[in-house]
């Protein structure tokens, strides 16, 4: 691994940060909150984290190899761009193995005020992961009270699509085009809850069917209702509205399935591809308040 990580620019030309260097922020534009070699906003945080070593708690599961190089930033302004923040994850296969069928997963629980009451749901064009309230007030002492707003999160950049797979990933109607990126390929939520197949992963099985589409009982998402009925078509997006391309035509939301309002998480993923040993993948994320 390399000695310096966080980007920085070296002002001396001596590949070590010091004397005038300093941290390698966008200030012309240049990497247009796409490139992983700057910083960017009016205020950042970056951080990197890995899963070498120690006990899988969470999932169980055994270390696979990953670095990931994250910034998370904001800009102060005095329009709508200041309810944004953005999240830009620079993904690193450090390990000696191929990873086939590979997914990327942003998680969310969004907790959105009083987080008992909240319905999920995605735009398929412009993947975006959305929650709001499942009424008119949002109430207790956590509630935003009456006009709750909404949030969502925004998938930018995916990651880059595996060459000559035959996928339009991007959904633009070109197949295979070179350096296209796989946006929003599943969208899943769960209930905070536990012992159900629409409920909290426990084991990696649990957390990979998730990024895959499936429930934890390993059947398909299926559209319409609650997800489940293996008597409806497979889908891949859960409360599309009417923005899912393969049912035209249709509108699907929590309220059509007559849901009742709770702890809703979700989960957009992107995938499958594969990320060989060395390889780096990057994904930028927008939350909109």
């Amino acid at each position: 691994t390399n000695e310096y990580l966080a980007p920085f620019i070296d002002v001396d030309g001596d590949g070590i940060y010091n004397n005038s260097d300093y941290p390698a922020y966008d200030l012309d534009a240049t990497g247009n909150c796409s490139s992983e070699d700057y910083l960017y906003g009016d205020q950042s945080i970056w951080w990197v984290f890995n899963d070498a070593g120690n006990f899988h708690g969470e999932t169980g599961g055994t270390q696979i190899g990953l670095e990931i190089q994250a910034q998370a930033f904001a800009y102060k302004t005095t329009d709508v761009l200041s309810d944004m923040t953005f999240y830009n994850y620079k993904i690193i296969n450090r390990s000696n193995e191929t990873l086939n069928e590979t997914y990327f997963g942003q998680w969310v629980d969004p907790d959105l005020g009083n987080y008992l009451d909240d319905y999920v749901g995605c735009d398929v064009n412009l993947g975006l992961g959305y929650c709001y309230n499942g009424d008119e007030d949002d109430g207790t002492a956590v509630g935003y009270g009456a006009n709750p707003p909404a949030i969502g999160v925004d998938f930018f950049r995916g990651p880059l699509a595996d060459e000559n797979d035959g996928i339009d990933n991007n959904g633009d109607g070109v197949v295979d085009e070179p350096g296209e990126q796989i946006i929003m390929s599943k969208f899943v939520y769960y209930n905070n809850i536990q012992g159900t197949p629409d409920g909290n992963p426990n084991i990696a099985q649990d957390f990979y069917n998730y990024l895959d589409g499936k429930w934890l009982d390993n059947t398909l998402m299926t559209y319409g209702g609650d997800g489940r009925d293996q008597n409806n078509p497979v889908c891949n997006y859960m409360f599309p509205g009417d923005t899912d391309p393969a049912f035209p035509g249709q509108t699907w939301t929590e309220q059509t399935a007559g849901n009742v309002p709770d702890d809703r998480r979700f989960l957009q993923s992107a995938g499958k591809f594969t990320l060989a040993p060395g390889a780096l993948n990057t994904i930028t994320t927008g939350v909109v308040w």
